[in-house]
């Protein structure tokens, strides 16, 4: 069936232009005044308006602001042959798409008119993967702003074919992230296979990614698929892709470009149709200055990017996942212990919370065997919450092997948020400039670029 667009326009010869130039792909109805529009739009609702400005019983920009508040999906353009720049600002504020100056040629209508049209295609797909990604991203749970700002743009990331690049620190639940987005895409009926590239050896994770032909080496006794192939039609997931050889990196590359593969020990290409989404906890940047990482495919995989915020960075969301363990908790059946007390809260607000969401779940169970939340518990019982030694920093002695209480920082730590204050400062003091902010600092611009993706500094935060 046709898509139709209702033409709004006094002047009978560019009626009959419009039907020409339109009429054999779309379905036109034209009307000479607003009153006979309305008329048909009370029934109906097309799927784009192409309105004048100048009509016998109104003024069209007029009548779009009226018309805005009844129904803001049908794509309105406007066109006029008394074309200002305010006039043209008022058209776009009122909530037209386009702006289209008499006289026009064929060309840029039909240029506006398909705009106007894969624009709403995109809103219809964006408003189908909504509820399906809210849905598969039950799991994270939190209200804060920062959270709810990753939220709101994952519907439109899933509506999307893109390639995306998941960053975050290790436990922020990227994973659940990579999944929400195939369950809201137009790939949702295919398959969402995971592999993490770090839990494979270098020599096996080509063979594993783009299968293997037989005897393609010792013990390839038949033809196997790998992940790629496993994936065709629907999602790849790769995390810690920063620890993939860079041998697999360049098939990975002839996936993204030419959407083929050729399996180890064979020539002939196979096709696939499958969309990437990476994940890392590693800044790439820096793997690329030493190279370990391609830099081409890491623009091919970073074509829509994706930043997670760290838990420390939304403490407030702690309470709000505390209860959505426990309640997974009560529903397999468990007894579970009574909420925390708010000192307990406040405590955990303060932990700096290494492993991330994924830390705080493996506490949360941990007190569900126990049965207690309490502060004795946190320091004696849940060592998970204790700051971990790193081999080389410092020399281990009995006392550095001890549980450290909620609340007390390790040097390393407090460096860590000295640096990144002088790093939002500096891009404060400098409005957003990252070169002259990194003059501030005394480093250089890559150096500045690393540590605000070490310290997951977002646009947000660069101006408090």
């Amino acid at each position: 069936m046709k898509q139709t667009i209702s033409v709004i326009e006094d002047e009978p010869h560019l009626g009959e232009m419009l039907r020409d130039m339109l009429g054999a792909r779309w379905q036109l109805e034209v009307h000479t005044n607003l009153a006979a529009a309305e008329r048909a739009l009370s029934t109906s609702a097309p799927d784009l308006i192409i309105v004048d400005v100048k009509l016998p019983d109104g003024d069209g920009i007029e009548w779009l602001e009226r018309w805005r508040v009844r129904d803001n999906r049908s794509p309105v353009i406007v066109m006029t042959a008394f074309a200002t720049v305010d006039r043209a600002v008022l058209a776009l504020k009122a909530g037209a798409i386009d702006f289209l100056v008499k006289p026009f040629s064929e060309e840029r209508l039909l240029a506006a008119v398909e705009s106007a049209f894969a624009r709403s295609k995109r809103l219809a797909e964006v408003e189908f993967a909504a509820p399906r990604v809210l849905s598969a991203a039950s799991g994270i749970v939190g209200e804060s702003a920062v959270l709810r700002e990753l939220l709101d743009v994952l519907p439109r990331v899933a509506a999307s074919a893109s390639t995306v690049l998941i960053r975050g620190e290790s436990g922020t639940g990227k994973e659940l992230v990579a999944r929400a987005i195939h369950e809201g895409s137009p790939r949702l009926d295919g398959p969402f296979v995971a592999l993490n590239c770090a839990a494979i050896s270098p020599g096996l994770l080509e063979a594993e990614l783009f299968g293997f032909e037989r005897g393609a080496f010792t013990g390839a006794h038949a033809q196997r698929k790998g992940f790629v192939e496993s994936a065709d039609g629907g999602t790849l997931f790769l995390d810690e892709i920063g620890d993939m050889s860079l041998e697999a990196q360049s098939r990975l590359l002839r996936v993204l470009q030419e959407s083929e593969i050729v399996r180890v020990g064979g020539r002939e290409p196979v096709g696939v149709d499958v969309r990437v989404i990476a994940a890392t906890h590693q800044p790439l940047e820096s793997l690329v200055e030493a190279r370990r990482f391609r830099q081409d495919l890491l623009y091919r995989l970073s074509v829509v990017p994706i930043e997670i915020p760290p838990l420390r960075s939304r403490a407030d969301d702690i309470p709000g996942l505390i209860a959505h363990f426990l309640d997974s908790h009560a529903a397999k059946g468990r007894a579970v212990p009574a909420f925390p007390s708010a000192e307990v809260i406040a405590r955990l607000k303060a932990h700096v919370w290494r492993g991330n969401v994924r830390e705080l779940e493996n506490w949360v169970e941990r007190a569900v065997v126990f049965g207690r939340f309490t502060p004795e518990d946190l320091e004696r019982t849940a060592p998970v919450l204790a700051a971990p030694v790193i081999a080389g920093e410092a020399e281990v002695s009995d006392a550095a092997s001890a549980v450290v209480p909620l609340g007390v920082r390790t040097l390393k730590e407090a460096v860590g948020e000295a640096e990144r204050a002088a790093v939002v400062a500096a891009l404060s003091a400098a409005g957003g400039n990252k070169a002259q902010a990194a003059r501030l600092l005394g480093v250089s611009y890559k150096t500045l670029f690393n540590k605000i993706h070490e310290h997951g500094i977002k646009e947000s935060a660069r101006f408090e």
